[in-house]
């Protein structure tokens, strides 16, 4: 049963994310709907490009979804500059999912405010 923090796993909305092997959507085209911790072992040479059709995804440059991170929400990243501007490494070795969890919503607070009345205040001399 689901708690009150998350939806139903039918009513979830899936992951999907497409690998290109060249830049610009060319090549062989790999498309996943969960976590990958290897790439290479799924038949994946190089990362080109990519178009994650729904969910946020973290790719890692290291196998195991380990070393530098790089975040894709929904959209076209046609070339590895459109994902990073790292000079470390232009490379995906693993993907997965980032799992979304929506918290339930609450009430804002209610704020208290205080009418002041119209006192005058104290005069202080100018000096000279």
């Amino acid at each position: 049963m689901a708690s009150e923090h998350q939806m139903p796993a039918s009513k979830q909305a899936s992951s999907k994310i497409a690998i290109f092997e060249q830049e610009n959507f060319q090549g062989r085209c790999h498309e996943l709907s969960g976590a990958c911790p290897n790439l290479k072992e799924a038949g994946v040479d190089k990362v080109g490009s990519i178009l994650v059709h729904s969910g946020p995804w973290v790719g890692y440059e290291q196998a195991s979804c380990k070393g530098e991170q790089f975040v894709f929400e929904k959209g076209e990243y046609p070339r590895w500059d459109s994902w990073t501007n790292s000079r470390r490494s232009d490379s995906i070795t693993s993907l997965r999912p980032i799992k979304v969890v929506r918290a339930p919503r609450q009430p804002l607070p209610t704020r208290q405010t205080k009418v002041c009345s119209q006192k005058s205040l104290p005069a202080f001399p100018r000096p000279s």
